[in-house]
């Protein structure tokens, strides 16, 4: 099956994703969450820089992404396998904001993918 192209915005910026597409509803809801919570972080006055905001947002969704894994260990319900992959693919999604954002002050433009 072949990957389709999807544009999106996160925090004032665009990404392109190459994305198969029964994936595209879940990529939009994460889109979603992240440029929420960039959006509220950038707008706090002690969040400063975009690398700062994507830092903290990914902190925070990690935070309750976390306390949802103990919530469900404690219920028996989500294997923490799936949790520990989640955590992990969060993470490289992450990384690759703060490589996206690494050019902000520095004059310079990296492209989006």
């Amino acid at each position: 099956m072949s990957n389709k192209q999807v544009e999106v915005n996160i925090a004032g910026q665009p990404y392109r994703f190459a994305i198969a597409p029964e994936n595209e509803a879940a990529l939009l809801d994460a889109v979603a969450l992240v440029d929420t919570q960039m959006n509220k972080l950038r707008n706090n006055a002690s969040a400063k820089g975009v690398e700062r905001v994507a830092v903290m947002a990914a902190i925070s969704i990690a935070s309750d992404l976390l306390a949802l894994q103990r919530k469900q260990q404690s219920d028996g319900a989500i294997p923490v396998d799936a949790i520990r992959a989640r955590i992990r693919e969060l993470n490289e999604r992450a990384d690759e904001a703060l490589r996206q954002y690494a050019h902000v002050g520095t004059g310079t433009q990296a492209q989006p993918n």
